[in-house]
């Protein structure tokens, strides 16, 4: 028999839209329906869905505000997700001055979950934290849920492709499943 916990799920958004376009074709997710199965039978105390807007300035061309604008209202419609949090960082843009080529990456996601975890953690309102993320940087954090007595289960991509988590965080998680077990039950069909 399975004993119950009140977890809280942490979603890194950036993750999990990168395991659908490495594995599954860009499939869209139906994040109720995700939450509901990454939560097997535990009590849902809030879930946290960790992402950025896509870079806007004003030399932004109509399809960057349109899918500007398509990424808000969908953060929007999120936030209407019983007990569903939206956290979101910012997206810096860097310029290579050799080959003038453009990247962007996120910034502030890690550190936004890692101050999560610890105010449930030290404020004792959770006893399970359900992770999705391939991201190393987070083992110290990890390392200090467990030292606290939170059970850590890690949700990740297959572990033979390009969506693998980092091999240190997968390792010290009390648990582990992979993404590719639930795809077919998280997915939206449309109508």
């Amino acid at each position: 028999m399975q004993i119950t916990s009140r977890c809280a799920i942490f979603l890194d958004a950036g993750y999990i839209e990168y395991i659908t376009r490495q594995e599954f074709s860009n499939i869209q997710i139906n994040y109720t329906k995700l939450v509901k199965e990454i939560s097997q039978n535990n009590t849902v105390f809030r879930t946290f869905y960790y992402n950025c807007l896509p870079y806007l300035d004003f030399s932004s061309s109509e399809d960057e505000k349109n899918l500007y604008e398509g990424k808000m209202n969908f953060f929007e419609a999120l936030k209407f997700l019983p007990r569903f949090e939206v956290r979101l960082g910012a997206l810096s843009r860097y310029e290579d001055a050799d080959t003038t080529s453009l990247s962007f990456h996120q910034k502030r996601v890690d550190i936004l979950m890692v101050v999560d975890m610890m105010h449930l953690a030290l404020t004792k309102q959770v006893d399970h934290i359900i992770i999705t993320t391939g991201d190393g940087d987070l083992v110290p954090a990890i390392n200090a849920l467990k030292q606290a007595g939170i059970l850590v289960t890690l949700w990740h991509g297959s572990l033979r492709g390009k969506a693998s988590p980092n091999r240190e965080l997968f390792q010290i998680c009390d648990e582990r499943h992979e993404f590719s077990k639930i795809v077919n039950k998280i997915q939206k069909h449309s109508a």
